[in-house]
């Protein structure tokens, strides 16, 4: 294999293809990426079997071939290569690689390309498309919830929807549920997978706030993610996920709406410390102010005011602050909505358009 192509288009396909490498593996050949010429482009793939990411770049194509190299090695020598046209010349007898640009020149060893696993040919399953700005939103306001007990498999990913028109995604942790929903124009399959965090993380890093589709085909036990030149193929979770609709409580006595910035500023500086006591932080509800107190014991305490417009009796619960950080950063819209049904009672965050949910269980405090 002979190619030359651009240093900063290469080291771009490089860096997204390595999210699906494996970091941990007993198969030294998956701790790299498959190099293969076709047409006018060169491909690249990383995988780790339970994802596989596949990309191309433009290249001037003297000699076909292919070969897999390194990921680390490789990827950190393209990435600090001059901006300049970089020829690689491959000698698939003894799986060497030879890299040179401007006045660098490198030797890899590889592996065979043959060795290497192949993606999954996905052709058939349901399919549909969201823009990208739309589902990597909804991503990002549910992947914080997802669970890191690998005792229940059927927690570590999140839960996608499509039904009555919509599209949603839903992550537990057990501790808090995070719940996003969005239309969905020509839906009408009522489908559920649970799609693996490393998955949904690799994907949030990857789309981008364009309006360009994101194609996706679900089948059986996998799900393939197609935007902007790249093909994510995953495996799905295996597993019954827990009726969310349980879990988010149909009504509520209480009703505080804030500003969300000043409520997220206020309980991050409570925060500060909080994390002295178990990350617990107490919210004090009053007619029209919010009372937010911390307590580090060998430290100091930690009080705090944020004006609000309540509806029902005044109360006061306690939570764990990270918990109420992270829901409160999901939420895009200005104003913000506190649901409670007393001190025990799981609370609930609201976004001001109603598309997102986080249910959040209260702790008990002296």
């Amino acid at each position: 294999m002979k190619i030359e192509v651009n240093q900063k288009e290469f080291h771009q396909c490089i860096n997204t293809v390595r999210k699906g490498v494996s970091t941990k593996t007993t198969l030294p050949i998956l701790s790299g990426i498959l190099l293969k010429t076709e047409g006018d482009q060169l491909k690249l793939i990383g995988t780790d079997l339970e994802i596989g990411i596949e990309s191309f770049v433009d290249a001037n194509i003297i000699e076909s071939g292919e070969i897999v190299l390194p990921a680390n090695y490789f990827g950190n020598i393209i990435k600090e290569l001059p901006n300049d046209m970089v020829r690689m010349e491959v000698n698939q007898s003894n799986n060497t690689a030879f890299i040179k640009c401007g006045h660098s020149k490198f030797n890899i060893n590889g592996f065979a390309a043959d060795e290497f696993p192949t993606l999954p040919e996905i052709e058939s399953g349901y399919s549909f498309s969201i823009a990208q700005s739309k589902f990597k939103d909804i991503i990002n306001q549910v992947e914080f919830a997802i669970s890191q007990d690998e005792s229940k498999p059927f927690l570590n990913g999140g839960l996608l929807l499509l039904e009555e028109g919509e599209i949603k995604l839903v992550a537990t942790d057990t501790y808090r549920l995070s719940y996003c929903h969005s239309p969905l124009e020509d839906q009408e399959v009522k489908l559920e997978s649970i799609i693996p965090a490393k998955t949904i993380k690799e994907l949030s890093r990857l789309l981008d706030h364009s309006e360009e589709e994101l194609e996706i085909i679900i089948t059986d036990n996998q799900i393939l993610f197609s935007f902007s030149g790249i093909i994510m193929i995953s495996r799905l979770i295996e597993g019954q996920f827990p009726n969310y609709k349980y879990v988010i409580p149909n009504k509520s006595s209480i009703q505080a709406k804030a500003d969300k910035e000043n409520l997220l500023r206020a309980i991050k500086r409570a925060a500060l410390l909080a994390r002295q006591d178990a990350n617990i932080i107490k919210l004090n509800f009053a007619q029209d102010e919010l009372v937010i107190t911390a307590n580090a014991p060998e430290v100091g305490q930690a009080f705090e005011r944020v004006g609000i417009s309540l509806s029902g009796d005044e109360t006061e619960i306690a939570f764990n602050a990270n918990y109420l950080i992270d829901a409160l950063k999901a939420v895009d819209n200005e104003e913000v909505t506190l649901e409670l049904s007393g001190p025990l009672a799981p609370g609930v965050v609201k976004s001001q358009s109603g598309d997102y949910i986080c249910v959040i269980m209260p702790v008990r405090s002296a």
